[in-house]
């Protein structure tokens, strides 16, 4: 799969904020919401991208975390 540039500028932001609003993905990156979309699904459909994380503040260990089911 080729990636380009804005495929570099769209994987570093979600890097930075893996729930930014895809709004606020393409304002950034000044292109469409389409245009986001459908880059987030071929680098997700190829592999590039294979999930979404989160990462708790340091010093917060998961007995500090209450599940609410």
């Amino acid at each position: 799969m080729n990636i380009d540039q804005l495929d570099h500028d769209l994987i570093a932001l979600l890097r930075q904020d893996a729930r930014a609003a895809v709004a606020t993905l393409a304002k950034k990156l000044s292109v469409s919401r389409g245009t986001i979309v459908n880059r987030m699904q071929k680098l997700a459909d190829s592999g590039v991208i294979v999930g979404y994380t989160v990462k708790l503040k340091p010093g917060v260990t998961m007995d500090d975390v209450e599940l609410a089911v």
